[in-house]
């Protein structure tokens, strides 16, 4: 439960409302689940549907199984979620096209190895992943526990819990199942837990087990003998919120939240503590919520997508169109060459047509950027490790790194408009104060501080405080104002904090700062909260100490945004204490005179300093009407359906007539939200989606992109890494494209010159090549290592990080410009070519086909290697092996494949007969290289006027 005007615990609130149902309609939840204590024959015999017409047990075991595949299953459903991407089942449908050999125009290799590899990299990753998963399934489901078998609590597994155990928990171990709380060694049974790696919270939260299994259930025994029925709502979702009751000898007892013991819990300043297990395995309401993980999109995926999507129509119409030449040469060269009509009979122009149109689909399929995806993943995980190996974001008190926790999301932190804190949290790291009161139309300020030895009414050591005005101090020691009297009072009984001692030490754990600066100020004025059981607190005021009988907690929600205690004081007098926003105190108090006024004004004052702010009131309450409320109150606290809405309404009444104790606290963020933001520049972008964890639990971290120990990191992940993973990115893509077009696009202008019969400029195995070896490393080398300025610049000059906010690097017109400097490329490589190749070379012809391919090909890969070394601003030694090794690999497999031996061996495959004499020709490196520097020449020439 939380502090009303607790950042952290509304958004809770919010998100899983205490109410258990949720705004706008109402579903309600079916309370059908029936827990049998030590008695696990009654849970076995229950089953329900499943897939298939099978069927299951109805009580899940407590085993857990989140890995995906096993040794049967993975190469079969590995290959299932593979080819539900489009562009494999697109490059299939290609490669079966290439079966039928009227159409065929490429090897099969040509698009079957690339998609190899592609299909053989991501099943590698996958099954890493899912390997570390079946280890963490493993190291989990093997923890050890202790289970009630027989009469003694015997050592076993997680993975032997089953519904109606009853399992024996120690102090730091980790709550196995979501289980009922029925004894702890603490008083009143009282159990401490942390829910740091469920909901992120720091703070200790208690939990109660009911008076009548904390009174009956002392031994093992008694817990043997235990034969409770415990009837709830089904498994659900719902984190902070449960209902049901347990029926035992004959009496029915209301369970709620407080009772339940979540799984991944872990047991604080608890000894022992008894619980039943309600939920086990993947019923648990934590695994509940472990849904299917939604894949993220950047700005710029979507725009791949698109772009994609784009291109494939413009290459489906571009082979229609040489297609339809085909047809209408194929006619006009019939007519021209009628002797050779044998040759056609069984082949109308249509049909050439036809034929041709699937021989250019499966020609220019090559162009599809089939590589680019599997190179993206590959340049996000890389510099996802950069943002985690980065010592400048360490945070070495707590040992903790920066943590990319998705890997495709980087070059969106370079495109940042906005960044919205959802909570103060995150930028204060919870610390709060108490810094002003308003109290019976005085207000009293002035931090100082003092020590113990001012303090005569406290036996508990050294006191510090963080807050005092001597005037106040003065008026609490004096104790002669009523008013003052209650709002101290209000302080130190109305909140949910548990104290434990520590020496001569108070030791408050609270489940917000909130809470815990309140009781913090009133035992620095000398109302000082000492102990609380499951009815009672006890305070010590002003040195005497007093125990008020709990009679009942009006919980604090979101949707009430309040809280209250009923309690009865010494003298027996029955008094209701209420704290909450001003907006829903002011409206409930009896009567608004000069005092009411004077505190709305003092709230505006105070909200302009943005403090937080709180109201406080309370009221006497007599023996009647409490008697008929709280009869009322057991009757629909034992209610199944719509508990919730009845305790509200209840509570509702009660909080009427309020005598305000004319008073308001606030409290302080440590640090100014507003200049906290200034971290970054004015004109950030929303971190759309994604979560900055700051010193939150493991589940904050786990439901977070990026976590850091510290906000202000929050300014080196996005102007260094975040705009240094756009820039790579952006030069990828446009390196990525010029080359394919450049290299590529051959093949269409070749079409112009062999009849638009679809035949391919290229060997095959240089287009299988091409996007593997022949160009990938040196533009991979771009998207891992490339920088414009370093980090300690990108600091110093955030007006760089526009550039992103902008898309100014990659985007429709940069696309367009980049094909057409693609074009062109191809353009300028063929056609010098062909004008060169028209001609003799001294005796010896060079105009055969297989030079003529070959020079093309040399030509487009010098221009795209040439393009990218001059487009690269860092040089590292990886830069220049990656482009030295593009070239020897272009070498390397030319010989390979390009020669009489491969082709004596498999011709069908090594098409091009060697020797590979073109490398030894200097006429046809002359000519590749003339080319290639035409080309560059244009394309600087392009830039300067760009």
């Amino acid at each position: 439960m939380s502090q009303p005007g607790a950042a952290r615990g509304a958004s809770m609130a919010e998100q899983d409302p205490a109410s258990g149902h949720a705004r706008g309609k109402r579903h309600l939840p079916a309370f059908t689940w029936e827990v049998r204590a030590n008695d696990r024959n009654y849970h076995a015999q229950f089953r329900r549907k499943s897939a298939f017409c099978l069927s299951k047990r109805k009580y899940a075991g407590n085993a857990i199984r989140t890995a995906k595949y096993n040794v049967l299953t993975f190469l079969p459903l590995n290959l299932y979620e593979q080819f539900h991407r489009m562009a494999n089942i697109y490059f299939v449908f290609v490669i079966l096209l290439q079966a039928f050999p009227e159409i065929s125009t490429l090897p099969w290799y040509t698009l079957l190895f690339p998609l190899s590899c592609l299909l053989a990299i991501r099943a590698l990753r996958d099954l890493i992943d899912d390997i570390g998963r079946h280890q963490s399934d493993r190291n989990i489901n093997s923890r050890p526990c202790e289970i009630l078998s027989g009469q003694s609590f015997r050592w076993q597994k997680w993975r032997d819990i089953c519904v109606g155990d009853i399992v024996r928990l120690r102090k730091e171990s980790v709550v196995p199942a979501d289980m009922l709380l029925l004894c702890s060694s603490e008083p009143s049974s009282l159990c401490y837990v942390e829910t740091a790696d469920i909901d992120g919270e720091t703070n200790l939260k208690f939990r109660r087990a009911l008076l009548v299994t904390h009174r009956e259930l002392a031994s093992e025994e008694s817990m043997a003998a235990f034969d409770g029925r415990v009837t709830c709502e089904e498994p659900n979702s719902r984190m902070h919120s449960f209902t049901g009751t347990l029926r035992w000898r004959g009496e029915t007892h209301a369970l709620d939240s407080e009772q339940l013991l979540l799984r991944g819990c872990k047991l604080r300043n608890t000894d022992v503590c008894y619980g039943l297990v309600i939920y086990a395995g993947f019923d648990s309401k934590i695994m509940r919520n472990c849904g299917k993980i939604k894949r993220k999109k950047t700005k710029l995926d979507r725009m791949m997508d698109r772009l994609v999507i784009t291109i494939f129509l413009v290459l489906l119409a571009t082979s229609l169109c040489l297609a339809v030449a085909s047809g209408f040469w194929a006619k006009t060269f019939q007519e021209k060459h009628s002797y050779l009509s044998a040759f056609y009979k069984h082949t109308t122009p249509a049909q050439q047509a036809f034929f041709s149109f699937w021989g250019f689909t499966i020609l220019l399929s090559i162009i599809i950027p089939m590589s680019m995806y599997i190179t993206f993943e590959f340049i996000y995980l890389v510099n996802s490790f950069f943002i985690n190996w980065d010592l400048e974001m360490y945070y070495a008190a707590k040992d903790i790194p920066a943590k990319a926790r998705s890997t495709s999301l980087n070059d969106q932190l370079g495109q940042i408009e906005y960044i919205f804190s959802d909570k103060t949290g995150t930028l204060t790291q919870n610390v709060m104060s108490f810094k002003k009161c308003c109290i019976n139309g005085t207000i009293y300020a002035c931090p100082c501080l003092l020590q113990g030895s001012a303090l005569t009414w406290s036996h508990h050591g050294q006191q510090k405080m963080d807050f005092c005005d001597t005037r106040l101090l003065e008026a609490a020691r004096r104790d002669s104002d009523p008013v003052l009297r209650e709002f101290l009072r209000l302080l130190a009984l109305c909140h949910t904090v548990m104290v434990e001692e520590k020496g001569d030490q108070l030791v408050y754990q609270a489940a917000s700062p909130d809470e815990e600066a309140l009781v913090l100020a009133a035992r620095n004025l000398g109302y000082i909260f000492l102990s609380r059981t499951q009815d009672t607190i006890t305070i010590s005021e002003l040195g005497m100490k007093r125990t008020y009988k709990v009679l009942a907690m009006l919980d604090f929600n979101s949707d009430r945004k309040r809280m209250s205690v009923l309690v009865r004081d010494p003298q027996g007098t029955i008094r209701l204490y209420t704290k909450g926003a001003d907006t829903v105190i002011l409206e409930r108090l009896q009567r608004r005179g000069p005092s009411e006024t004077f505190t709305e004004m003092a709230l505006d004052r105070f909200a302009e300093e943005t403090l937080r702010t709180l109201c406080l009131a309370s009221k006497e309450v007599s023996e009647a009407e409490y008697g008929v409320w709280s009869r009322r109150h057991h009757e629909a606290s034992v209610l199944l359906q719509d508990r919730a809405r009845e305790l509200d309404r209840l509570y509702d009444e009660m909080e009427q007539n309020l005598q305000a104790v004319d008073s308001c606290m606030f409290a302080e963020t440590a640090m100014n939200i507003g200049y906290a933001c200034k971290l970054l520049t004015d004109d950030m972008e929303v971190l759309e989606e994604k979560k900055i964890s700051g010193l939150e639990g493991m589940q904050a971290v786990q439901c977070s992109d990026y976590a850091l120990a510290q906000f202000s990191y929050l300014q080196r992940l996005l102007l260094v890494h975040g705009r240094w993973a756009y820039l790579r990115i952006c030069k990828f893509l446009r390196c990525f494209f010029y080359k394919t077009f450049a290299g590529l696009m051959t093949q269409v202008w070749f079409a112009f010159h062999s009849g638009f019969t679809a035949q391919p400029l290229y060997e095959g195995w240089f287009l299988a090549l091409y996007n593997i070896f022949y160009t990938a490393y040196p533009i991979l080398s771009l998207g891992l290592l490339e920088q414009d300025v370093s980090a300690k610049k990108s600091l110093e000059f955030p007006e760089l990080y526009v550039i992103g906010q902008q898309d100014e690097l990659f985007n429709y017109r940069v696309f367009s410009i980049t094909v057409l400097h693609g074009l062109s490329t191809s353009l300028v490589s063929f056609y010098i070519a062909l004008w060169a190749f028209e001609d003799r070379v001294g005796s010896r012809a060079v105009g055969d086909y297989e030079s003529f391919a070959v020079t093309v090909a040399t030509s487009a890969l010098l221009s795209v290697l040439m393009e990218i070394i001059l487009d690269t601003k860092f040089w590292t030694l990886l830069s220049f092996l990656m482009v030295t090794t593009s070239l020897l690999l272009f070498c390397l497999f030319s010989f390979l494949t390009q020669s009489i031996d491969a082709f004596r061996i498999a011709p069908a495959i090594f098409s091009f007969p060697g020797p590979p004499s073109w490398l030894c020709s200097p006429s046809i490196l002359l000519d590749g290289v003339r080319e290639s520097t035409t080309i560059v020449t244009m394309s600087r020439q392009d830039k300067k006027q760009r």
